[in-house]
């Protein structure tokens, strides 16, 4: 990773560190230490500075590493702390876990941000309205996918209903039920007339 963007990747994370309470604290704890935080095939090498922020390290052995799939930061979002379920963890186990908790609790105050630009009443109404306007997104995306649906199972008839599929299950544990005590039930009958041939 250039050391432009490894910089500004760690002036991002600073920033939510300071507008998250007590995160600071939680990291000054392990100053000192080196950590690398890897995104798929980037990666960004860090220091723990003693006020709990993070500064860019050279350090080629880290303490810790803490691996995220190459999507994380398009779905961190939205799935929030999903996406940090699936961070792989190598190195000293303490330091990561208080590095996940970190993460984890890392939220962007928006209107703060926005309100050094344009006002308090005015960064809250934009904080407002997007928020509106990502739930009703999401909203739609959930109206549109269960019409789909319905029309791909009802119309097209190319998906089976959840229902449909258990009933058809039901139908063939019975089935194979019913054979195996039929078979089990001739298996007898010939052995009979064996016996008295």
């Amino acid at each position: 990773m250039s050391a432009l963007l490894a910089a500004t990747v760690l002036t991002v994370l600073n920033h939510l560190l300071g507008q998250t309470p007590g995160a600071q604290e939680r990291l000054s704890l392990h100053a000192g230490r080196h950590a690398r935080l890897a995104v798929g095939e980037v990666a960004v090498a860090f220091a723990i500075a003693p006020d709990g922020t993070l500064a860019v390290s050279a350090d080629s052995t880290p303490s810790v590493t803490l691996r995220l799939p190459a999507d994380a930061l398009l779905r961190l979002p939205h799935q929030g702390e999903g996406v940090l379920r699936e961070a792989r963890i190598e190195g000293d186990a303490a330091l990561a876990e208080t590095l996940g908790q970190v993460l984890r609790s890392l939220r962007w105050d928006a209107a703060e941000d926005f309100s050094r630009v344009v006002g308090d009443v005015a960064a809250e109404r934009m904080v407002g309205s997007a928020r509106s306007l990502l739930s009703s997104g999401r909203d739609l995306a959930k109206r549109f996918a269960s019409a789909g649906s319905e029309y791909v199972a009802d119309e097209v008839q190319m998906l089976i209903r959840p229902a449909a599929s258990a009933a058809f299950a039901s139908g063939v544990d019975t089935l194979r039920d019913d054979y195996s005590r039929l078979q089990k039930r001739i298996e007898l009958l010939e052995r009979r007339a064996q016996t008295k041939g």
